[in-house]
């Protein structure tokens, strides 16, 4: 019995040093923070919405951590609840991306794919202290994100999302169309903010691939046209409509969405050239050395495309009142640009292979420049422990 029990550990030894990284990561953000991190503001917020007798719009994130907390409760309400719900949620995002380079890249070794797959989860921008100050990531762009619960929450349905489309391409049958909807549903009802930028993603890129009208390019701007009505369905909901408005704020204080250019990443960059450069040097160089070949990966297009659109919504878009400088329209850009970097990293890994494990000049520097990516990413959760700190 105990070689058994010791043998499941070992097969699942990778699982689980996930999972306790990410718990233990998310209790400590929760519970010696010693400001309002946004896991914790929106425990606090759900708080405040269930004692008036309502529910907190999109409900999604909101109802897994009340659901479970009625059956786990440690102290207070939805601490213990939100960390078990946010380490699944860390955990499943791990096992997409795992399974994407597991099966990309059959010929890597197991403890190979998962060393790759860890270090990519924790790539973040170049950061110099000297330039940036304290603000390691607040005026930045970043894949990696530790503290927007619903984000985390929804990460893994983009992904799928990702995945159902391409399948839908590549099929051609409308019945593959069904579960787009249905995943772009479930991420309206946590965190709309991928669909911003997927909604223009879609038609775009099919255009860009056929070169003509089809049934395929049709059905995208079917698809957009449902997910943008439901958009607007619930930004209405929420800046309308929510019952708590009127509790919690003054007029003045109320939210709506203006194009205000470049407001929001001003107010928090200081260095606007070199938080943009630091932010994309994989991108920037993977783009220099490999050129018209970078897009001979149906990934990467569209990857590419959907960062574009992303970063271009929170460039342009702004909100009024105390959500003002919240930034609500940056959480698109954290999934494009990791399924752009998801695409790099395979696409030279698969080259790599295909060479006979050669290292060219080109590889060397793209590995280089990700590795000094990855050890960025561990100095920032490590500065989460000793600064308590996350901007």
């Amino acid at each position: 019995m105990m070689k058994w029990f010791l043998r499941q550990i070992f097969l699942r030894r990778f699982d689980l040093f996930v999972l306790g990284f990410y718990f233990s990561t998310l209790v400590f953000l929760i519970t010696s923070l010693p400001y309002y991190v946004d896991v914790k503001s929106h425990n606090l917020l759900l708080v405040e919405y269930l004692e008036a007798g309502f529910f907190p719009l999109p409900p999604g994130y909101y109802a897994l951590i009340y659901l479970v907390d009625l059956l786990i409760r440690i102290k207070y309400p939805f601490v213990a609840s939100s960390a078990i719900v946010l380490t699944f949620f860390f955990w499943w995002k791990y096992r997409l991306i795992y399974s994407w380079f597991r099966a990309s890249l059959p010929e890597f070794r197991d403890t190979l794919v998962f060393s790759l797959v860890f270090s990519f989860l924790v790539v973040s921008p170049i950061y110099i202290p000297a330039i940036d100050g304290t603000l390691w990531y607040l005026g930045k762009f970043t894949q990696t994100i530790w503290h927007n619960s619903t984000l985390i929450c929804v990460f893994p349905f983009c992904i799928i999302l990702v995945k159902k489309t391409f399948n839908w391409l590549e099929s051609k049958d409308v019945k593959d169309v069904f579960p787009i909807l249905a995943f772009g549903l479930v991420i309206l009802l946590i965190k709309p903010s991928f669909l911003f930028a997927y909604v223009p993603t879609l038609p775009f890129y099919l255009f860009l691939r056929e070169r003509k009208i089809s049934m395929s390019l049709i059905l995208s701007f079917g698809i957009g046209i449902v997910f943008f009505l439901l958009i607007l369905l619930e930004k209405h909901l929420i800046f309308n409509w929510d019952p708590m408005l009127a509790e919690l704020y003054t007029e003045e204080e109320k939210s709506q969405v203006v194009l205000s250019p470049l407001k929001v990443w001003r107010h928090f960059s200081y260095e606007p050239v070199f938080d943009f450069i630091s932010s994309f040097p994989l991108l920037i160089l993977y783009l220099a050395f490999w050129q018209k070949r970078a897009f001979d990966s149906q990934l990467f297009c569209f990857s590419l495309i959907l960062l574009f659109f992303a970063l271009a919504i929170f460039l342009l878009f702004a909100e009024t009142g105390y959500r003002e400088f919240h930034g609500n329209f940056y959480w698109q850009i954290p999934i494009a640009l990791l399924l752009c970097h998801l695409s790099i990293v395979l696409t030279v890994s698969r080259e790599f292979l295909d060479s006979g494990r050669k290292y060219s000049g080109k590889v060397v520097v793209l590995f280089l420049i990700y590795l000094i990516q990855v050890v960025w990413g561990v100095g920032y959760w490590l500065r989460i422990f000793s600064d308590f700190i996350v901007s």
